[in-house]
């Protein structure tokens, strides 16, 4: 009896020194494989666009292959439907650590937005810096009154609930780069020229 005591015992401090580590492990692999899922994204669309006169689907008629008569419904998942070719898995649309959202099996019959854990900006531009493409779906930022969309103008700053990577989050440019950040970090400021907009519909 008196063994059996010291092996829980001994089981229980191994699980206090080791599970924290095992928890902040799997935060870090969450948010590598979200910033990678984004990464994937943005070279899709930016692949998209070289066979289409330097367009994202978001500027091309739907009766040239794009989404632009699509954009008003608010609804982000046919714009990554379109791009479905040059995206590996449609896995990539949905983050590890967003647990709200159910995992996505196909680009066609089953893709909702309640698959998706991106934002997608209807105004990006390909290879603008400043013009952002996609990013972690659960801003603070306040919708407008037009269909759930988030405008955000030259000035804005961002931020992130708790709810995906904890008060942070990933964003991907126009240009094809990724970046994460945390709220409060002077670099969610979103910096635009004058008159840009970013019209983010939000799945």
């Amino acid at each position: 009896m008196t063994e059996l005591l010291l092996i829980l015992a001994s089981l229980a401090i191994l699980a206090v020194i080791f599970l924290p580590a095992l928890v902040k492990s799997r935060a870090r692999t969450s948010k590598l494989g979200c910033a990678n899922c984004l990464k994937q994204v943005g070279l899709a669309f930016r692949t998209w666009a070289i066979d289409n006169d330097d367009h994202f689907p978001m500027q091309v008629s739907v009766t040239n292959g794009g989404t632009l008569e699509l954009t008003g419904s608010g609804l982000v998942f046919p714009h990554f439907q379109v791009v479905s070719n040059e995206l590996s898995t449609p896995t990539i649309l949905w983050c590890p650590n967003d647990e709200s959202r159910t995992y996505p099996t196909n680009f066609t019959g089953g893709l909702t937005d309640k698959n998706i854990s991106y934002f997608l900006n209807v105004d990006a531009v390909p290879e603008d810096g400043s013009s952002l493409l996609c990013g972690d779906r659960n801003l603070t930022n306040q919708p407008s009154g037009k269909a759930g969309f988030v405008t955000l103008s030259n000035g804005t700053r961002i931020g992130w609930t708790r709810e995906i990577h904890s008060r942070s989050g990933y964003i991907a440019f126009g240009d094809g780069r990724v970046e994460g950040n945390r709220n409060g970090n002077p670099h969610t400021v979103i910096h635009l020229p004058e008159g840009a907009t970013n019209c983010l519909a939000m799945p």
